[in-house]
């Protein structure tokens, strides 16, 4: 489930494979929309097949905040600590795509049951968001 998600490459086997009891796999045709802006914020997203457009919609049109593609993960932000949990753009799919999905109950249940994992989950995110940043 993890073979081509680099986020996940420093888990053990056996944190990937309880990992995995958390996580579903969901399909996108291109056009397919994800999630809008302002809906709640229910899960977290990784690509790993296809890609994703994040935008957001004014009344001057359309802005492209920009491209995720295999790899890369979407909706975090919500889900690991900024309030609310609503979504601050929309995602749409521009290919086919295929996702993980990780659902915020099951984020709070590896945070209470997989303290450790929960925890190296978390510093992974953070990295990621930290590099990001820097781009």
């Amino acid at each position: 489930m993890f073979e081509d998600i680099g986020l996940f490459s420093g888990l053990t086997s056996g944190e990937k494979e309880t990992l995995s009891l958390f996580c579903q796999e969901r399909n996108l045709e291109a056009g397919e929309l994800l999630f809008s802006e302002g809906d709640d914020a229910i899960a977290m997203y990784i690509v790993k097949a296809g890609s994703l457009k994040a935008y957001k919609e004014r009344s001057s049109g359309t802005t492209v905040l920009g491209y995720v593609g295999p790899g890369e993960m979407v909706g975090e932000m919500a889900i690991f600590g900024f309030e609310p949990k609503v979504r601050m753009a929309s995602v749409q799919a521009v290919e086919p795509t295929k996702l993980l999905v990780i659902v915020d109950y099951a984020i709070l249940e590896i945070s209470k049951k997989h303290v450790d994992l929960y925890a190296k989950i978390e510093s992974i995110i953070a990295q990621r968001k930290a590099m990001n940043a820097l781009k």
